[in-house]
């Protein structure tokens, strides 16, 4: 399929790491500081619904550099790679003779790269320009790193998103007249979220509003989600009524990240903006506070899996658009590849979503899947592994957690995901239809973990598609 408007563009992928979809002052959040991204969403399409395939780092970001949904490629948990005869798209990008360079966080060189990676080049992507955090340490030493892990007294060139961004207007300065795809990518705001004070600064005094889900006592929940909230220490409830905490760190590491993601906006824009695509998204979101939660994993709660996504595409997105069309993270790498004029790869498990840039009114699909399989290696204490499928439509949300109780959400009625109507006879019928299009998902990808126990639930007792099989 030929690109949208007929010519190959470039791209440029900027992400951050465990952002919340609505940290983003143009989302509505007016005391959010992201002007840059603001800036951005002014000049392209905003996507309101966007999802990550996987509310964890490693199977996240797998998804969005394999195009194959993580239990697919290997890497189903933090500190696991991908099997070895997956490719990655830099590697794709670079035999189609497309230059392809990656800058920042990785999370894909499993247990010998852990979580700040191992400094070797990986992906396929041009090793002149790799700096994922084992480079960032490297060029600083331990004594650098520790002082911007603890976060004070730092200059912004001390900093790994000052450095990200660095070498990130050094690639398009290298590669702005040929055919590139450029990924950066930020850690901030997941912690240790550091960041030159001047940012801290910006959130003394603000009060972040509490929301009604914050009080969610998790009756009639997976026991999991308890296991996540005494493993916090209850660190995330907030008593009715009262402001939720507001960690300047946290915010402050966002608009930091916001600042250097304008730096490379504006070098594309000085270089290449006529012919660049810019793609702005994050990882998976963050609990923070909602149902008592802090941090990411084994829930498919709307803070953690909805995600920021703003596409700047010239000649195709209409300045200032908005589309609340479902769109999912296992769609985005065929979407770069036909955007950058190469041919989607057999093994891309999603379908892209150009059409949706050019016409933001656009239905989209009606919806999206996403999975849970396991936090991470070092991560027995969160109950291990906890096989979850999930399928969300524009009004109801089914999660199946193969070990523990099921739910199901009316998200009209209900949008802060509070009441578990799982055994609620007034939606058995849309519990049945939305489980057998789960079942009927993960036969078309061929699941790994497909079968008999996704099938028989306690509310739909000895059902069997396949009966003929024994």
């Amino acid at each position: 399929m030929p690109p949208p408007a007929g010519r190959a563009r470039n791209v440029v992928l900027i992400m951050t790491d465990q952002q919340r979809w609505d940290m983003l002052g143009c989302a509505g959040t007016e005391w959010m500081h992201t002007p840059c991204l603001d800036r951005l969403a002014e000049s392209g399409c905003r996507f309101t619904n966007a999802y990550t395939t996987t509310p964890v780092c490693t199977p996240a970001r797998a998804a969005l550099f394999t195009g194959m949904w993580s239990s697919s490629s290997g890497a189903l948990a933090n500190q696991l790679s991908p099997f070895r005869h997956v490719e990655f798209i830099g590697t794709m990008l670079a035999r189609a003779g497309v230059a392809a360079g990656y800058i920042g966080k990785w999370h894909l060189s499993g247990p010998e790269g852990a979580y700040y990676g191992n400094g070797k080049p990986d992906g396929g992507f041009d090793p002149a320009y790799w700096y994922d955090g084992r480079c960032f340490i490297n060029d600083v030493g331990e004594d650098g790193f520790n002082r911007w892990r603890a976060g004070q007294g730092l200059a912004d060139e001390d900093c790994w998103g000052t450095r990200v961004a660095d070498r990130a207007v050094r690639f398009l300065e290298d590669h702005h007249k040929e055919r590139f795809v450029l990924v950066a990518s930020f850690d901030e705001p997941h912690g240790p979220a550091s960041a030159p004070e001047r940012f801290y600064k910006l959130y003394e005094g603000t009060t972040r509003p509490w929301q009604a889900n914050m009080a969610d006592s998790l009756e009639a929940k997976p026991a999991t989600h308890r296991a996540v909230e005494r493993a916090w220490k209850h660190q995330g409830r907030v008593p009715a009524g009262q402001p939720a905490n507001n960690p300047p760190r946290y915010y402050g590491a966002m608009s930091f990240a916001d600042e250097q993601i304008g730096r490379i906006v504006q070098a594309v824009d000085r270089l290449c903006g006529d012919n660049t695509v810019i793609i702005f998204t994050a990882d998976h979101g963050d609990h923070h506070g909602a149902h008592g939660l802090l941090g990411k994993g084994m829930t498919m709660y709307e803070e953690t899996t909805r995600v920021p996504l703003i596409v700047r595409a010239p000649g195709v997105t209409a300045p200032g658009s908005v589309s609340d069309a479902l769109v999912s993270h296992i769609g985005l790498a065929p979407t770069i590849f036909r955007l950058a004029g190469v041919a989607a790869h057999e093994q891309f498990q999603g379908a892209d979503a150009t059409d949706l840039l050019a016409d933001p009114d656009a239905a989209g699909p009606d919806a999206i899947f996403m999975e849970f399989n396991r936090f991470g290696l070092p991560h027995s204490h969160w109950w291990g592994f906890v096989p979850i499928r999930c399928i969300r439509t524009r009004r109801h949300k089914l999660v199946l957690n193969l070990v523990d109780a099921d739910e199901l959400y009316d998200l009209d009625a209900d949008p802060g995901e509070m009441v578990n109507r799982i055994d609620d006879p007034a939606l058995a019928g849309v519990r049945t239809e939305l489980h057998d299009r789960l079942l009927d998902w993960q036969e078309r990808r061929q699941d790994p973990l497909r079968g008999r126990g996704w099938w028989n639930r306690p509310w739909r007792p000895g059902h069997d598609p396949d009966p003929g099989w024994r």
